[in-house]
């Protein structure tokens, strides 16, 4: 069984669940604070305080199966516990505004990983959304030593292509796409061009392929594990292996209505409901065992399933 870090797991995290997930080799998740009681893509301070209060207290009623992630050796004490680790982190960023000293609030509070936009433009860059793909601005320049000073992962998969690229030029640390794929091998604007992707492994970032059903195969097309592996290996082609990493996105337990500001963008998140292509813990390790015959060696593939991510987390949390 193949040993798993999950770089965005949206599903509903019960005991139930963690049990689960440590059944099928997934040892650690990334899970989103901005997305715990419903989807707040661009939260304000009081809003991203009162989640991570809220997510620590819920974690805290979970401390006999998941252990919080703060520093690179938090992995290994859950791995010796048999707990789930857990890194928390924002798909945007958590309301600092122009006050990025704030930041230090949320890394003493164990938030691990920033995105830098979501979808739409912030004070900081553009999302893929955004047409003019502005790129980062200014203030998204300090906002990207500020993070590699904090020693917080730059997370880069909903943003734009431009300010992708600014990132990945500034950043002194490696930085991830936590869950996105590969633009080439399916042309959705959430997908990473290759361009991003050869930036990235100059970086000596990752990227974690997802399931997410329109961004496997354009919207309107169904998707199948053979798609997702399509995406895994042009990564590996255009980056190397070592490059390439899982973000499952899955939403195993999550109601249909916390996703309903997503579907008003079909051309960019399909229509609900979402059919995974990979849509179980279980399938997901069909997914990486059919990767051997597809010409990985077992290394690559436990380097895909875990061990790319957690360098770039050594580098950058330790």
């Amino acid at each position: 069984m193949f040993k798993i870090f999950d770089l965005l797991n949206g599903s509903r995290l019960t005991k139930e669940y963690a049990e689960d997930c440590l059944a099928h080799g997934v040892e650690a998740i990334h899970i989103t604070l901005n997305n715990y009681r419903g989807i707040n893509p661009v939260p304000d301070l009081r809003q991203s305080l009162n989640e991570l209060a809220a997510y620590r207290t819920h974690l805290r009623s979970l401390a006999d199966v998941v252990h919080l992630v703060e520093d690179f050796d938090d992995f290994e004490r859950a791995r010796a516990k048999h707990k789930l680790a857990v890194v928390m982190g924002y798909q945007n960023v958590p309301g600092v505004e122009r006050d990025l000293g704030q930041l230090a609030i949320f890394h003493e509070a164990g938030v691990r990983v920033v995105q830098v936009a979501h979808n739409i433009r912030n004070l900081y860059g553009d999302g893929c959304a955004e047409p003019a793909d502005a790129g980062l601005s200014l203030l998204g320049r300090e906002l990207v030593a500020a993070l590699n000073e904090f020693g917080m992962v730059i997370d880069l998969s909903h943003v734009g292509d431009r300010t992708g690229l600014d990132v990945l030029k500034l950043s002194k640390q490696p930085v991830a796409v936590t869950h996105a794929n590969a633009f080439t091998v399916c042309p959705n604007v959430r997908n990473k061009s290759d361009a991003l992707l050869d930036a990235l492994k100059a970086n000596g970032g990752v990227l974690g392929v997802t399931y997410l059903p329109p961004l496997v195969r354009i919207p309107g097309e169904t998707p199948a594990a053979s798609d997702v592996v399509a995406h895994i290996v042009h990564a590996a082609q255009r980056m190397g292996s070592a490059h390439v990493g899982i973000g499952s996105d899955f939403i195993t337990g999550q109601p249909a209505e916390r996703y309903q500001e997503f579907m008003r963008k079909p051309e960019v998140y399909g229509t609900w409901p979402w059919r995974f292509p990979v849509d179980s813990l279980a399938q997901q390790q069909h997914l990486l065992e059919s990767l051997l015959p597809a010409g990985f060696s077992a290394a690559e593939v436990q380097g895909i399933a875990r061990d790319n991510f957690m360098r770039v987390f050594r580098a950058v949390i330790s």
